[in-house]
């Protein structure tokens, strides 16, 4: 019998329906419980042809990452069109990293694990090259504002530093802050007495005041543009968000 042909079309939507159920059952159990074989039992697909897609475990989790970068991406790039100031552009694409994730908790998740736990490295090497490219593309455009934005004289890049390192701090603070405050807590932490959004908004202040971006926090209502930002770009986040929340509340 002729083995039959996939088209590409075909093969993209049976590795979409791979990942969804690989997400699904990282949302039920947890990512440490995800296995080729566990996901094979919830396919109609042999454990050959889940291979065919991907090497691994990692490069499951490295593939859904990368599907959530592109996302990431789109959004990252709707801050950048906010109608204000260089400086609160900048905001805006942390903005609406952060609401993202709200949005998008498991998505994220999954992510600072693929960050943090070495799965970028058991990953192939096809998958590999596949999110460098997508993290690129979505750093580019931010790379420019800072250029532009210190070409035009709004902000001063240190000596010594330059626009790719400047705005890889801004990124480090956006995740460290995500990660250290979206998960779980301890009750007798100081984290559990922190609020998300306010802490990124104090701690990129910090950042783009040393960086002498007007106008300088003290003299901005910063918090004010947070809402306007939320309103005028990401109302649909913000929509999703809240509705998460009354879920939460009624369960």
């Amino acid at each position: 019998m002729t083995p039959k042909i996939f088209s590409q079309e075909e093969k993209d939507a049976r590795e979409v329906e791979m990942l969804e159920c690989a997400k699904q059952i990282i949302r039920v159990e947890g990512v440490p419980s995800l296995t080729i074989d566990k996901l094979v039992k919830q396919l109609p697909y042999s454990k050959g042809t889940v291979y065919n897609h991907f090497s691994s475990k990692e490069d499951i989790m490295l593939a859904i990452c990368t599907d959530h970068m592109q996302q990431v991406g789109k959004v990252l790039a709707r801050g950048l069109t906010f109608n204000g100031s260089s400086r609160e552009k900048a905001l805006a694409v942390h903005v609406g990293s952060l609401l993202n994730s709200l949005a998008n908790p498991d998505d994220f998740m999954i992510g600072v694990t693929v960050k943090t736990a070495g799965c970028v490295s058991k990953a192939s090497e096809s998958r590999r090259l596949k999110h460098q490219q997508i993290e690129m593309a979505f750093l580019n455009p931010i790379f420019a504002h800072f250029r532009n934005s210190a070409a035009a004289g709004e902000c001063v890049i240190p000596q010594g530093m330059g626009f790719e390192q400047m705005a890889f701090s801004c990124w480090s603070i956006d995740f460290g802050v995500q990660t250290l405050l979206m998960g779980d807590n301890d009750g007798c932490s100081i984290r559990s007495q922190l609020n998300v959004e306010i802490e990124l908004l104090n701690s990129i202040n910090l950042m783009h005041d040393g960086m002498c971006w007007q106008p300088l926090a003290k003299d901005f209502d910063w918090r004010a543009s947070v809402e306007r930002i939320k309103k005028e770009i990401f109302s649909a986040e913000v929509e999703t968000i809240a509705q998460l929340q009354s879920l939460s509340n009624n369960n």
